[in-house]
């Protein structure tokens, strides 16, 4: 599996990604309007496996501690859960912002989403920090989780 950072775009790039995101988030996945912005300004990775995109991951800087950054959101093929390619590219892309010389990574996920907590919490070093009530809503809580890179700077 190839990590790439995407830093410009054509239109079958953009198709593709959203369609991860669409599959993956649906109506609350990010659309073409959030992905180029974010490719140019924030940090988008692709993970390519067999010459197909099968992922993506887009990061922003938090204002408030320019040295963190938050995990806007992770989107794998259905076609590639399962088989440890998502946990590897969360991996690589953290490793990637360490050696950009941030401290920390924030994500948010639902409670119920028990698979991707155990991969966070017992692959990745996240823990949680918070519970957040109606964070997208009424209903829709999110832990939050924050993982240090500061074992990964020297990778």
């Amino acid at each position: 599996m190839e990590v790439k950072l995407i830093k410009n775009i054509d239109l079958k790039l953009q198709q593709r990604l959203v369609q991860l995101e669409q599959a993956a988030f649906g109506s609350g996945g990010l659309n073409e309007w959030h992905l180029v912005p974010l490719i140019r300004h924030g940090r988008v990775f692709t993970a390519v496996h067999h010459d197909e995109i099968i992922g993506v991951i887009e990061y922003m800087l938090d204002w408030e501690n320019p040295r963190k950054a938050y995990m806007i959101g992770v989107s794998i093929a259905e076609n590639a859960r399962g088989q440890g390619l998502g946990t590897r590219f969360i991996k690589k892309t953290l490793q990637a912002l360490a050696s950009e010389n941030l401290m920390e990574v924030e994500l948010t996920v639902h409670p119920d989403n028990l698979a991707a907590i155990r991969v966070y919490e017992n692959k990745l070093g996240f823990v949680t920090t918070e519970v957040r009530k109606d964070e997208y809503g009424r209903g829709e809580d999110r832990l939050v989780m924050l993982a240090s890179l500061s074992d990964l700077q020297q990778g």
